[in-house]
């Protein structure tokens, strides 16, 4: 399994002292200290462009939003799986993720 990583920053768990997890993201506490900084109308460091970042920086960053996605996915798929537990139609999921009913069930149903 690949490491858990901050949703913000993309710092992997042995990277950072904490990592809060929310439903289906992950924040540090490097990046809650800038979310501090910011809610207290202070200056914050911003994060780099992609453009100045090295290409190993920037393989780095590919790799970690992959897990990220691969994440996310797991994430979808529980949900469309409890939702159709609980009977909602594959009309209705596939209006909330902005596709057909047919794309929805082709995508989860053999969840």
């Amino acid at each position: 399994m690949p490491p858990l990583r901050c949703s913000f920053c993309r710092k992997d768990q042995d990277q950072v002292d904490k990592l809060l997890a929310g439903p289906g993201v992950f924040i540090c506490d490097g990046c809650v200290a800038v979310c501090v900084q910011i809610l207290a109308g202070e200056e914050a460091p911003r994060f780099p462009r992609w453009e100045d970042l090295s290409d190993d920086e920037l393989l780095s960053s590919l790799e970690a939003a992959g897990e990220s996605l691969a994440h996310f996915e797991s994430s979808v798929r529980e949900q469309v799986r409890i939702l159709r537990e609980r009977g909602v139609t594959w009309q209705r999921l596939g209006q909330v993720l902005g596709v057909s009913r047919q794309a929805a069930w082709q995508r989860f149903a053999a969840d």
